[in-house]
């Protein structure tokens, strides 16, 4: 799932997070117009934490309890599980700490507190998996403001959305576009919606290379355009990013006329590990383990694209 590369919880389990099962994909009542990005899961923080080891200097993920796969139609909450991960591994020096990350990213943060790992540290550089430094960047792109306050052997990292981050260049916004192009040419032949995860994924897709279009208004989550005398909106609403969760709403209008996608992510709890969840949910899983799960009403979007382009 390429969703893993800007998720920091699904980075550190990326390895496992390769395999997918599926439950309750029955979409049929699944309703188009809820918005996901509103719904709580709960607190993830209940579930998932982080543990400095000082001896080995690693900073690990663990869990309070974990979703099982017991057949393939029975999934199974033991309490008293946990399956520790590596996040980081660091050094320290003075007030500064050096993280390095599962593909060798590496974080520098300072902190008003030399000598001492208790504190609070921010991001001052970074630099990616290559040794590489992102210059005048405080995260991989997505997550911007990233904090980390230690007290003892507790780590806790938060951040959140980067404004810099330009949904109209991620990897679903670049390829619906594209979607919307060829059904309006009489092209078209293939879904209605990328994966809602690749909404949060820089795209290598330049379709303004491979259509002509002409912009009449753009922002980091919105793009209207004209194109053969008609007329595309398409919009973000509500993007949400955490290290352990992500959801938004995804408006495409067409000459006056609108779908909408809904998308979340989330981890795992006791209350959603469970095959038959009222909601259709792909899980993440790997080692006869659940770790994640994501939903959306991509069937009636798609439903709804076919009918806006008249391809029914």
């Amino acid at each position: 799932m390429q969703f893993c590369k800007l998720n920091v919880f699904c980075a550190t389990l990326g390895s496992v997070a390769a395999l997918v099962f599926t439950g309750c994909i029955d979409d049929a009542s699944f309703d188009s117009d809820r918005n996901l990005a509103m719904r709580s899961r709960g607190n993830p923080d209940s579930t998932y934490y982080y543990q400095i080891d000082t001896v080995k200097q690693e900073i690990n993920l663990h869990s309070r309890g974990l979703c099982k796969i017991e057949t393939a139609s029975n999934l199974q909450w033991d309490a008293t599980a946990d399956s520790p991960s590596l996040m980081y591994k660091y050094t320290f020096s003075n007030d500064t700490l050096y993280l390095e990350n599962y593909d060798r990213s590496v974080l520098v943060r300072t902190s008003g507190t030399p000598g001492s790992l208790d504190g609070t540290w921010k991001v001052v550089r970074y630099f990616n998996g290559l040794g590489q430094e992102v210059p005048g960047k405080e995260s991989s792109g997505l997550v911007a403001n990233r904090v980390i306050t230690i007290s003892g052997d507790s780590f806790k990292e938060t951040g959140e959305l980067a404004s810099t981050f330009d949904f109209t260049k991620s990897m679903g916004l670049q390829s619906t576009m594209r979607f919307a192009f060829e059904a309006l040419d009489g092209t078209y032949n293939g879904t209605g919606s990328e994966s809602g995860s690749s909404f949060f994924i820089e795209s290598d897709l330049h379709v303004d290379m491979a259509y002509e279009y002409t912009v009449v208004s753009r922002t980091n989550t919105s793009i209207e355009i004209v194109r053969n005398d008609h007329t595309f909106l398409f919009e973000i609403i509500e993007p949400k990013v955490s290290h352990f969760e992500k959801s938004m709403t995804f408006k495409l209008t067409y000459d006056g006329e609108t779908c909408t996608f809904n998308y979340e992510y989330f981890p795992i709890t006791k209350e959603t590990c469970d095959v038959n969840h009222p909601e259709p949910l792909v899980f993440s899983n790997g080692d006869k383990l659940v770790f994640s799960a994501e939903t959306s009403n991509h069937y009636s979007f798609d439903s709804c694209f076919r009918k806006l382009f008249e391809l029914l």
